[in-house]
């Protein structure tokens, strides 16, 4: 069962990883779960130092989650991504 919410956690990274690359804002949600679920992995294996990261991590995600939280001019919504690759 721990396999599948690993796999979970790893696809979940993969999205948010590729939701970053189009500077999408809900990345930073799919990092905090997939971190979230890594941090409850570790623990129960008792990888303490890989934990702390994850904490850090789930940290950062809520950073940047607010950071983002302004419009920018490099911050596109999906549509707008679509439109663009649409119009090439």
């Amino acid at each position: 069962m721990i396999d599948l919410f690993a796999w979970l956690g790893s696809v979940l990274a993969v999205f948010g990883v590729v939701a970053n690359n189009h500077r999408l804002r809900w990345c930073f949600l799919a990092f905090f779960v997939s971190n979230s679920i890594a941090l409850v992995i570790h623990t129960v294996y008792g990888l303490l130092p890989y934990a702390g990261r994850d904490l850090v991590f789930m940290v950062l995600s809520v950073h940047g989650w607010f950071k983002w939280s302004g419009k920018s001019r490099y911050q596109l919504t999906g549509y707008e991504i679509l439109k663009k690759a649409v119009s090439k």
